[in-house]
C-alpha cells in the first residue's frame, strides 16, 4: 500500500519531481519577462540589500542573505527557489503523515506541487518561497523532536524558529504558542531549550542592525483572489500556460477561494478531536493568521499559511465523507455559504491591479531602453483606469523623447483635467504648449501660476507673451523678474529681445551691450545688437560687434551672414565674399546663400561666377517651393482621409 514506508518515500519523491515540472516550465515561459532584469518595487529593496546598497529596512531580513549567498556561488536564486518549492512539497507530505496519515499528506503535497500562486512566487525575488520552506521545516522538526527528550534537538528547533521569524515576521506570534504547546505537553525543560535557541539567534540578528517593516490590508487575508501591493498576479496568465491552468478567477477564485472554505471544515474537525499534532497546526494557523493580518495581509504574506491550510482542507474532505447524510448536507450548505463570502469580492478583472501591473511594466521597459514597449505599457495602464500621476508623467516624457509632442501634449491635458490643482502638471502643460508652438494657451496657464504666487515662472510667462505678440506684457514680465534676479543673463537677454520687438531700440541695444561679457549670451548679444545698429543705418558701429562675435565663434552662421551684408552695404564686396564663401561651406544646401554670393560676384565684376551662383539660387528656390507644395498637399490629403475615417 502507498502509505507503507518504502512506497510512501517513493510517492514523496514522485510528488517532488512533479513539483519541479510546472516551476521550471514557468521560468522558461517568462524568460523574457522584464522583471527578471529590472526588479519590481517590492523586490528592489531585497536586491539592493543583497548588493549591500540598501539603506531601508526590508520586511524579510533573511532573504537578502539568501540572495547574496547563492549569487556568490554562481546559482540563480530563482532556480534555487524551484528546489525549495519541491522540497516544501516533500516536507508537507511528511507533516501530513505525522498528523493525519500518509494519504492526507500526499494529497496535500500534490496540491502544493500544483498550487498556482506558489509557482508564481518561484519566479519572483520575494521571500515567499523561502518563508514557506522554513515554516514547513520548523513544523516537521517540531513534530519529530516532540517524540524526543534531547534538549539539544530543541535548541536547534529554537534557532529554526528564529530563522522563520526573520524570513516571515508575520509568524512571530507562533513562537510563544510553540512554547505553550511544549509546556502543555509536559516538556518544560526542552521548552526552555527551544526558547534559548530562539533568543540567541534573534540576538545575533538584532545586533547586526536588521529591522523589519510592513504594509498591506487585513481583509485580504481571507479573500479568494490573489492580491499584491504593486503587481497583478493574474496578469502572468497571459504569458504562461502553467498559470493559465492553475490560477484563475471566474466566480470562484482558484485555488485559494476553494482551499480556504475546505480548510475551515478541517479546522472544525481538528478542534473537535484536539489531537496534539493537529493542535500544533491549529496554533500555527491561528497565530500566523493574526500576525499576517497585523503585519499586512496580501497574497505574498499569507503564502506561509497555504500549505497547512491545504492539509486542513484535505483532512476536512476526508472526515466530511464519513459523516451521515444529514450532517453532510448541513456541512456542505455551510461550506457553500463560506465559499460565497470568500469569493464575493473577487472581480473577474481587477482594473486597479492591472493598471499597477502595466505601470511597473512601463518602468521596467524604460530601464531596458525599450521606449515603444514602455509607451504601450503605460497606455494600457491608462486604459485600465490608472490614477497614478507617475503614469501620466512618464508617458508624456516618453512621447516627448519619441518626437511626438502632440501626444505628450494630450497626456498633459488629461493630467491637468484629472488633477487641476497640481501646479507641476500645469507648468508641464504650459511648457508643452510652448514646444508645440501654441504660446497663447501657454500664456494663460503661466499667468494663472504667477498670479498664484509662482513668480519664478515670470520668465516662462514672458517667453509666452513675447512669442504670442503681447510685447508690452512681455517687457513688464521680464523687468519684474529682473528685479528678482538682477544677475540673470537669460532674463536680460530676453528683455533685450522684447525691447527690440516692441520698437524700443535704444533700450534693446543698451541691454544687449550689458551682456557682452556673458559667456553664454555674449556672442548672440553682439549679433543681435549689430542687427539693430544695421537696421538704424549705423554700419560702422555694427561691424566691430560682428567681428568680435566671429573671433569668439568663427563659424557662427548668423554673424557670417550679417557681417557680409554690412560689408556689402559699405561697398566692400571682396571682404563680404570671404564670409559668405565660408557660410556656403558650412551650409552647402542653403540656396539663399547662393543669392548673396551672386550679389558679391556681380559687384566684383565676376559675371560668370555671378550667373552660376544665380542659377543655383533659382534652382534651390524652385525646389524649395515645390517641396512646400508637396508637403501642403500631403497634409491636406491626410486631413481629408482622417476626416472620412472619423
Amino acid at each position: 500500500m502507498i502509505w507503507r514506508n518504502d512506497n510512501f518515500a517513493a510517492a514523496v519523491i514522485g510528488i517532488a519531481l512533479v513539483a519541479l515540472w510546472p516551476r521550471l516550465t514557468y521560468l522558461d515561459e517568462v524568460a523574457q519577462d522584464p522583471f527578471l532584469e529590472v526588479p519590481t518595487t517590492a523586490s528592489m529593496p531585497y536586491v539592493e540589500a543583497a548588493r549591500g546598497e540598501g539603506k531601508e529596512a526590508v520586511a524579510s531580513p533573511l532573504y537578502p542573505f539568501f540572495l547574496r549567498g547563492f549569487v556568490a556561488v554562481g546559482l540563480a536564486p530563482r532556480y534555487v527557489q524551484v528546489l525549495l518549492g519541491a522540497a516544501s512539497c516533500a516536507l508537507l507530505a511528511l507533516i501530513g503523515r505525522a498528523i493525519w496519515g500518509p494519504g492526507t499528506g500526499l494529497i496535500a503535497a500534490l496540491g502544493a506541487a500544483l498550487y498556482g500562486p506558489a509557482i508564481y512566487f518561484t519566479g519572483s525575488l520575494l521571500p515567499a518561497v523561502l518563508a514557506v520552506f522554513l515554516v514547513l521545516l520548523l513544523l516537521a522538526a517540531l513534530l519529530w523532536t516532540d517524540r524526543q527528550s534531547d534538549g539539544k534537538a530543541f535548541l536547534g528547533v529554537g534557532i529554526l524558529l528564529a530563522l522563520c521569524f526573520l524570513a516571515a515576521p508575520q509568524v512571530a506570534l507562533f513562537a510563544p504558542a510553540v512554547l505553550w504547546w511544549l509546556w502543555a505537553g509536559g516538556k518544560q525543560r526542552v521548552g526552555w531549550a527551544c526558547a534559548l535557541g530562539t533568543v540567541c539567534a534573534l540576538a545575533l540578528w538584532y545586533f547586526g542592525g536588521v529591522a523589519t517593516s510592513a504594509d498591506g490590508s487585513p481583509d485580504l487575508l481571507v479573500r479568494g483572489g490573489e492580491h499584491l501591493p504593486a503587481l497583478d498576479m493574474y496578469h502572468g496568465r497571459g504569458d504562461s500556460t502553467v498559470l493559465a491552468a492553475l490560477l484563475w478567477k471566474w466566480g470562484l477564485a482558484f485555488p485559494f477561494g476553494l482551499v480556504m472554505p475546505l480548510a475551515l471544515v478541517g479546522v472544525g474537525f481538528a478542534l473537535a478531536t484536539r489531537e496534539r499534532g493537529a493542535l500544533l497546526a491549529l496554533l500555527f494557523v491561528a497565530t500566523s493568521a493574526v500576525g499576517t493580518a497585523l503585519y499586512g495581509a496580501h497574497a505574498e504574506t499569507r503564502m506561509v499559511l497555504v500549505p497547512v491550510l491545504l492539509l486542513f482542507a484535505v483532512s476536512g474532505v476526508g472526515q466530511l465523507a464519513q459523516l451521515s447524510w444529514a450532517w453532510k448536507g448541513i456541512t456542505v450548505a455551510g461550506l457553500v455559504i463560506v465559499a460565497g463570502l470568500v469569493n464575493a469580492s473577487t472581480p473577474t478583472m481587477d482594473r486597479a491591479a492591472q493598471a499597477s501591473q502595466h505601470r511597473y511594466l512601463g518602468h521596467a521597459y524604460v530601464e531596458l531602453g525599450m521606449t515603444a514597449t514602455a509607451i504601450a505599457a503605460y497606455e494600457q495602464a491608462l486604459a485600465a483606469g490608472s490614477t497614478d500621476k507617475d503614469v501620466y508623467w512618464a508617458l508624456a516624457t516618453l512621447y516627448d523623447a519619441s518626437g511626438k509632442p502632440e501626444r505628450a501634449l494630450g497626456i498633459s491635458r488629461a493630467f491637468v483635467a484629472r488633477w487641476p490643482a497640481d501646479e507641476r502638471g500645469q507648468r508641464a502643460l504650459g511648457d508643452r504648449y510652448m514646444a508645440a508652438g501654441r504660446p497663447q494657451q501657454a500664456r494663460t496657464i503661466y499667468q494663472q501660476l504667477v498670479a498664484g504666487g509662482q513668480e519664478a515662472l515670470l520668465g516662462r510667462l514672458g517667453d509666452a507673451q513675447l512669442t504670442s505678440g503681447a510685447l508690452d506684457e512681455a517687457v513688464q514680465s521680464y523687468e519684474r523678474l529682473l528685479t528678482l534676479s538682477p544677475d540673470s543673463s537669460r532674463v536680460r537677454y530676453q528683455l533685450a529681445r522684447a525691447y527690440a520687438a516692441s520698437g524700443r531700440m535704444e533700450a534693446s541695444e543698451r541691454s544687449y551691450r550689458q551682456l557682452l561679457d556673458s559667456p553664454t549670451y555674449g556672442v548672440q548679444a553682439r549679433v543681435e545688437a549689430a542687427a539693430l545698429l544695421r537696421h538704424n543705418g549705423q554700419l560702422a558701429a555694427a561691424e566691430p560687434l560682428l567681428s568680435q562675435a566671429l573671433a569668439l565663434a568663427p563659424d557662427h552662421r548668423a554673424a557670417l551672414l550679417l557681417l557680409g551684408e554690412v560689408l556689402i552695404e559699405q561697398k566692400r564686396p571682396s571682404e563680404a565674399l570671404t564670409h559668405w564663401l565660408r557660410l556656403a561651406e558650412l551650409e552647402p544646401h542653403n540656396w539663399r546663400v547662393q543669392g548673396h554670393l551672386s550679389k558679391a560676384y556681380s559687384q566684383l565684376g565676376r559675371d560668370a561666377e555671378a550667373r552660376d551662383a544665380g542659377v543655383r539660387y533659382q534652382q534651390g528656390k524652385q525646389h524649395a517651393q515645390l517641396q512646400q507644395r508637396i508637403e501642403a498637399e500631403q497634409k491636406a490629403l491626410a486631413k481629408k482621409i482622417l476626416g472620412e475615417n472619423l
